[in-house]
């Protein structure tokens, strides 16, 4: 994504916009029957670990509940080497409870490893 991208929809939803030491940090948030609040953290480390000078990638966003403060989903990667990445994804369930999984990728093989079980 680059960065100067900002459409319509973009604009009027976002509450804030950062720089911090490895990127740009942007919380937007939605109206509607879902009220969100998204928190995302852009830098220029793909999950290739390849930098670009322009482009920024999201390396990490929580969504919430904007009327209950209650996370819903999250990602977080990080980038351990070159072609190497590890993300940990965690969501809400049915249930109340949160299932997190863990995606690790080296080289050109990717594996998915469930947390919760």
């Amino acid at each position: 994504m680059k960065i100067d991208f900002r459409p319509q929809k973009l604009v009027s939803s976002l509450v804030s916009e950062e720089k911090i030491p490895n990127g740009i940090r942007r919380i937007l948030q939605t109206n509607g029957k879902k009220p969100r609040t998204i928190d995302m953290e852009l830098c220029r480390l793909d999950s290739f670990g390849e930098v670009y000078p322009k482009e920024y990638y999201v390396s990490s966003y929580k969504v919430y509940n904007t009327r209950t403060s209650q996370l819903l989903k999250s990602l977080e990667r990080n980038v351990t080497g070159s072609a190497n990445s590890e993300s940990l994804v965690t969501t809400l369930n049915l249930q109340g409870k949160y299932d997190k999984s863990q995606i690790v990728r080296n080289n050109k093989s990717v594996t998915v490893i469930d947390l919760t079980k």
